[in-house]
């Protein structure tokens, strides 16, 4: 059987998932040897790929060409993600939020949300049905700090990490509380609202580069799947295979 390699491409990151599991990151912008070197061991490998960031989609060709595998089939183009985007122009949707939605609905079997915390956080709702039916995106918590150091003259630069109190006692601490509580607060929040909306409350998945740190203050009943847009992407693949 062929090996097949699945990449996700994102704003600022490739993700790679050569063996099931078993996820590699690196930054768009200076992916070198160590990843062609991690590819070489997959020479002859289908490459399958999911992108949001389709400036970057050249790259990812010339890296799969340049490492002995197939030109990469994307998801949403080369094949189905077999996912009904029920919204206002469905075309316009996030091939991540999608196969997030695939992944979460094939764990769970009833209405759903995948959360995926990164560059932006992104809620995404299936119903029960599993039909991509809209959610909300709001900016990334590491963006959302930056954002404060850039914008004001006196706040300065602060490393995303998980706050020791929600009270902050000094600057640093204060806008790491803002953004890291107050994430988790807008998400419950718009959950919350949208469970009313649907009359029904939904199963919570979280994911994402960020989302370790974020599970760590979530509600019990929220389920952390790190790799979960991977899942989404091969479930996809294998069903149009």
């Amino acid at each position: 059987m062929q090996d097949t390699v699945f990449f996700l491409l994102g704003n600022t990151t490739l993700k790679v998932e050569a063996g099931r599991g078993r996820v590699r990151a690196y930054h768009v912008n200076s992916i070198g040897s160590e990843a062609r070197g991690l590819l070489a061991a997959h020479t002859g490998a289908r490459a399958v790929a999911a992108s949001v960031n389709p400036a970057a989609e050249p790259l990812l060709a010339e890296i799969c060409f340049q490492s002995g595998l197939s030109a990469p089939l994307f998801a949403g183009r080369d094949f189905p993600t077999g996912v009904e985007v029920s919204v206002e122009n469905p075309v316009s949707v996030g091939i991540d939020r999608i196969l997030n939605v695939r992944a979460a609905f094939a764990r769970s079997g009833v209405a759903c949300a995948a959360v995926d915390v990164g560059t932006a956080t992104s809620i995404s709702v299936a119903d029960d049905r599993g039909r991509f039916v809209g959610g909300a995106i709001l900016p990334g918590m590491a963006v959302a700090l930056k954002a404060l150091e850039e914008s004001t003259a006196l706040l300065p630069a602060v490393t995303l990490t998980l706050p020791a109190e929600p009270l902050g006692r000094n600057t640093a601490a204060a806008m790491l509380s803002g953004c890291v509580f107050g994430t988790l607060g807008a998400v419950k929040e718009i959950i919350s609202r949208i469970n009313a909306e649907l009359g029904r409350e939904l199963k919570v998945f979280l994911t994402g580069g960020d989302a370790e740190l974020l599970s760590a203050i979530a509600p019990a009943g929220w389920t952390a799947v790190p790799n979960l847009t991977f899942e989404g992407l091969r479930l996809a693949y294998d069903e149009s295979r």
